[in-house]
């Protein structure tokens, strides 16, 4: 039997979400049965195995493979998946995440039409329970370019791979593959398609998924092991961008990772002299980068912070992650206060209110 598309979901420990995301996957518009649903199971602990075999069972169209031993992240239960897929197009979905119903036909039918290696669409993000586009202002209309170069604004797109088609034969041509073992590892298999691409079109207007934020996932965990892992998963990006020749861009990608990393480590569960003396070990060359890139966090607490990780006074950098740690929801109340008079300031630009909380929140600290 042939297929129009192959979704490839990996599976680790997550028998609470499995079901709607495979419900999500039947109810698509295209056809359950025009769709190849492949899943890995890396070695979990939990039913998900149990479950994505009895899919298996129950339908022709879905393959359940399980590995035996735990890989860490997506990146090799995605290649297993890649390996197995017979349909000319591949999509992604994390297993905690679900589709729109038409996301597939919509998808399908804009990379048939135009003929090209990759389309995308934007998401909902459902933060609990509350639901909200995720806005990309520089995008106010269907993007299309022949190749990377045209449109570099593109990199700057949430990499998550649950919104995206890509042609298979393109993957297989230019050997495109995740790299195994290390977060973020969608990013960098991102950026060599995109790098690799000819024809790329973003939908910023049409939602193709919603993304859940789930405090035990992967991404959200911070240990020595994972900060080992992106640092790694750094290098590769600079190699990456060296090769294609784009290392102006680097800061760029550089700048937004720091952004996304540093409150992470701020009101992580890092208290020793010890355990900081191995995270400033294991981040030194991504620290000495973006200050060769004049990268600067994007809030006073997180340059305040950076600062210090520059210049490796852990015992200011301990203190100061005492502070607010202790102060964290005080915090994050009045900077919630502060982004929702800030969309209402767009009216009536009213920044004196803004000012006010800028200085609460200093106070805080």
């Amino acid at each position: 039997m042939s297929f129009k598309i192959s979704i490839i979901i990996p599976i680790h420990n997550v028998e609470d979400y499995i079901e709607k995301a495979f419900s999500s996957v039947k109810s698509q518009t295209l056809g359950f049965k025009n769709l190849e649903v492949i899943m890995v199971d890396d070695a979990s602990t939990d039913k998900s195995g149990k479950i994505i075999d009895e899919y298996a069972n129950k339908y022709s169209n879905c393959f359940a493979f399980h590995l035996e031993d735990n890989t860490g992240s997506a990146g090799i239960p995605r290649n297993v998946a890649m390996a197995h897929a017979s349909s000319p197009y591949i999509m992604f979905l994390d297993p905690d995440d679900y589709y729109e119903d038409n996301a597939c036909e919509l998808l399908y039918d804009e990379i048939t039409k135009e003929d090209i290696d990759i389309v995308f669409g934007n998401r909902i993000e459902n933060k609990g329970n509350i639901l909200k586009i995720r806005n990309n202002d520089w995008f106010s209309g269907k993007t299309f370019v022949e190749n990377i170069d045209e449109n570099m604004k593109l990199l700057s797109l949430s990499p998550a791979l649950s919104g995206k088609i890509i042609r298979k034969d393109f993957l297989e041509k230019n050997k495109i593959e995740f790299v195994p073992n290390i977060p973020g590892q969608d990013t960098i298999f991102v950026y060599e398609v995109f790098f690799n691409a000819k024809g790329i079109k973003y939908l910023p207007n049409e939602c193709i998924y919603i993304y859940v934020f789930r405090e035990s996932s992967i991404t959200n965990n911070i240990t020595l092991k994972y900060i080992n892992g992106t640092m790694k998963g750094s290098k590769i990006k600079h190699d990456l961008f060296l090769k294609y020749g784009k290392e102006f861009y680097i800061k760029n990608i550089f700048r937004g990772f720091l952004n996304y990393l540093l409150p992470k480590i701020l009101f992580s569960n890092f208290s020793t002299k010890e355990e900081f003396e191995k995270v400033l070990i294991e981040m030194d060359w991504f620290i000495k980068k973006n200050v060769k890139y004049a990268n600067n966090p994007k809030n006073d607490e997180l340059k305040l912070f950076f600062s210090l990780m520059v210049t490796k006074d852990i015992e200011n950098i301990l203190r100061y992650k005492r502070i607010m740690n202790a102060n964290k929801h005080k915090i994050h109340s009045i900077s919630m206060e502060k982004n929702k008079l800030k969309n209402k300031l767009k009216i009536y630009e009213n920044h004196k209110i803004i000012k006010y909380l800028d200085k609460m929140i200093k106070i805080f600290k």
